[in-house]
């Protein structure tokens, strides 16, 4: 089974601890920029953005993490960029993100080129809790979100050493319905990736069933498979009402802003070997809800409301926070977080 050089659901990692570093993080992402048909104008603007980025970090913090991956969503498509590290945070968001401002001695761009060349940005910084900067540059998209639409931010990274990873997601949109899976294909490495892929292939050709029906579905097509454990949510925000059926030990939670009101129950098992009987759980979808997915490449002892605002902030900024405090590091780790549709954002209405 081949693998392509830039998968859609998997990020690409770079470690950043030296401006060396930073080189390759810039390298890595004008690569990609080239595979995703950016012009040389949006290349050039990946490079600056990047660098930048990744500078702060190691000025600032010492070290940290770029994670990127090919974006395409509701307000276009491009490179999502996750800049993160654990250094002393800002204290003051929006006078960092004024064009020209910089406290690092650089060419004096500063985080303000960052958002002026990103069409969506967010940032979560405080001091002491660090920073993860979440910026899409790319071609904007002028078709308008439905009103009962969900935004998803995904970080899906492959174990320290491995090609491919096993971890996976995916999310089929139907009118005002969505329907997302998370998948932990047992192990790691090529056996792991390709039952993840299997259930992919298989979950993107169905047409709009049930989340029990549709594990049990996937079960009998992953025979041939090691095997995976998965979550299913559908989220119809129409009705104001979630269904959900899991099997094995991905976490789910669904919030209201940053409190958690319910644990999503999954059962025991594996899809294509040992699976159970499925059963499907309905909750209603709570006012500024949050719904979180995680594999167990995250320990699950997160508390949202340990990050003040968080729960305001882009999905991805999210699911950056989260795998930035509890991925273990030594699995594959993904982590999937929707909630309602928040136009993007621009460097002039970012917060302090």
């Amino acid at each position: 089974m081949g693998v392509t050089s830039f998968p859609h659901h998997v990020c690409l990692s770079v470690s950043i601890e030296d401006m060396s570093s930073v080189g390759e993080a810039r390298r890595t992402a004008c690569a990609m920029a080239k595979e995703q048909g950016l012009d040389e104008t949006q290349t050039g603007n990946v490079a600056i953005a990047v660098t930048e980025a990744c500078s702060n970090i190691v000025q600032h913090a010492t070290h940290g993490e770029l994670l990127l991956r090919p974006w395409s969503g509701s307000c276009g498509e491009g490179i999502e960029f996750l800049a993160l590290d654990k250094g002393p945070g800002m204290a003051n968001v929006a006078t960092c993100l004024r064009d020209g401002y910089s406290t690092g001695g650089s060419r004096g761009v500063g985080l303000g080129a960052i958002a002026r060349l990103s069409y969506d940005l967010d940032v979560f910084s405080a001091p002491d809790k660090g920073t993860v900067l979440r910026m899409v540059i790319g071609q904007q998209s002028q078709v308008k979100q439905s009103d009962n639409a969900l935004d998803w931010g995904v970080v899906c990274v492959a174990k320290s050493g491995e090609a491919v990873c096993g971890d996976a997601w995916n999310i089929r949109p139907y009118q005002d319905i969505n329907t997302v899976l998370v998948l932990d294909g047992l192990g790691h490495g090529l056996p792991a990736y390709e039952a993840s892929i299997e259930a992919m292939r298989h979950f993107v050709a169905l047409g709009e069933i049930k989340p029990a029906e549709t594990l049990a579905f996937l079960d009998k097509n992953m025979r041939i498979t090691r095997g995976a454990v998965a979550a299913i949510a559908t989220i119809d925000l129409r009705d104001n009402k979630l269904c959900f059926a899991g099997v094995g030990n991905i976490t789910a939670s669904l919030l209201s802003a940053s409190t958690r009101i319910a644990g999503l129950v999954s059962h025991n098992g594996t899809l294509g070997h040992s699976a159970p009987t499925f059963r499907e759980h309905s909750h209603p979808w709570p006012s500024q809800g949050v719904l979180i997915l995680h594999s167990d490449g995250l320990k699950s002892s997160w508390d949202l409301s340990s990050y003040p605002g968080l729960s305001q902030k882009k999905p991805s900024v999210i699911a950056g926070v989260l795998y930035r405090d509890f991925a273990n590091r030594r699995d594959d780790a993904v982590v999937m977080v929707g909630k309602a549709h928040q136009s993007p954002i621009c460097w002039g209405e970012i917060n302090p």
